[in-house]
């Protein structure tokens, strides 16, 4: 490599660093921050009762089944890729405890579209969650890993006499996706219960809506290193995006409420690909603009001890790769059924919380 090309890799690479470095710090300040209001201390503009119910001293499960359509659309020249996982439900479980929401989900081989491994191969997920809510503020940490994938579209690619449901699709089942997430959001009215449509812990009472801005930050690796395959990309990504919600949840008939949100968000993308052919190794970086529209809509029933509801949310990404031509396009989407219940905290966590 000429001497050129490592002094504009290093500059790239300090790029990158530094573009790392000030939303790593951000969080740092962040959580230290959080460290603070998880004291009692009084809130400015607190909420009041007659819009919100506390039911933070009870823990409270919940356990929901949900599909995941979690697409990603490679456009480039006149050739178009998507690619799929193979589940058709994934179960989560959560617990909800005063501030504190953990959850975990994967998708369970017992159900029957779950099982098709045949004709669209076999797919490894696990997800976990961990969110706080602290007056106004909120943070979110997400960690997920995917392992195997299938091209939905093999039609475009095989001959003419392949038939989808008799044929097998193009499968890669060593591509693996693996992401770290983080959102730190800020509520800005107090009426307004964020917890009694995401972990239950409070009950919207009266109809109200909140804008909510929100820093959203993501690291996550696409690897097919284990292919075998003698030419392959692996790539490393850091997305920073700013998005401003806005929610608004109607309540009537008591307990009963829908609740709905949309948000813009736009950012900046970094993505380091690497390229292997014949033993070769060869890395580009890729620095550009992001931008990301996200909804959601919650309907269900929040009495005192039970809760059940339905969840839609999505997503649509669309972001461009260096100078080419290349276009990606990822599209999320998710319909929950849950349902859960509120129990007596243990008295070991009532002492220490």
């Amino acid at each position: 490599m000429s001497s050129s090309n490592k002094i504009k890799y290093c500059r790239c690479f300090v790029k990158l660093l530094a573009f790392i470095a000030k939303p790593a710090l951000f969080v740092l300040l962040v959580l230290v921050s959080f460290a603070t209001f998880g004291q009692e201390q009084p809130i400015a503009k607190p909420a009041r009762c007659d819009y919100i119910q506390k039911e933070d001293t009870l823990i409270n499960f919940k356990f929901s089944f949900y599909n995941l359509n979690q697409d990603f659309q490679i456009n480039s020249n006149n050739n178009t890729i998507l690619l799929k996982p193979n589940f058709t439900l994934k179960t989560r479980f959560f617990v909800n405890y005063r501030f504190i929401t953990a959850a975990i989900a994967f998708a369970p081989k017992f159900i029957p579209g779950n099982r098709d491994s045949n004709l669209r191969g076999q797919t490894h997920s696990f997800t976990f969650n961990l969110n706080f809510f602290m007056n106004h503020w909120v943070q979110e940490f997400q960690y997920n890993k995917t392992k195997g994938f299938y091209l939905s579209n093999t039609a475009d690619y095989e001959a003419p006499d392949w038939e989808e449901g008799k044929d097998p699709f193009i499968q890669f089942p060593d591509l693996k996706f693996t992401v770290f997430r983080g959102a730190t959001s800020y509520l800005t009215n107090s009426n307004f219960s964020l917890k009694a449509i995401r972990n239950h812990t409070e009950i919207q009472k009266k109809s109200a809506g909140s804008f909510m801005p929100s820093f959203i930050y993501s690291y996550y690796t696409i690897n097919n290193s284990e292919s075998g395959e003698e030419s392959y990309q692996n790539s490393k990504n850091f997305e920073g995006l700013l998005a401003i919600w806005y929610m608004h949840t109607f309540v009537f008939h008591k307990n009963w409420y829908i609740s709905g949100g949309i948000s813009p968000a736009a950012g900046y993308s970094i993505t380091k690909l690497y390229t292997f052919v014949s033993e070769k190794m060869y890395t580009e970086y890729y620095h550009e603009p992001i931008f990301r529209i996200n909804e959601q809509i919650n309907f269900g029933i929040n009495i005192k001890r039970f809760f059940t509801g339905v969840q839609l949310l999505a997503s649509q990404t669309t972001e461009r790769q260096g100078a080419s031509k290349t276009k990606q396009m990822n599209y999320y989407s998710t319909f929950q059924v849950f349902a859960g219940y509120r129990f007596k905290a243990p008295k070991f966590l009532k002492r220490k919380m």
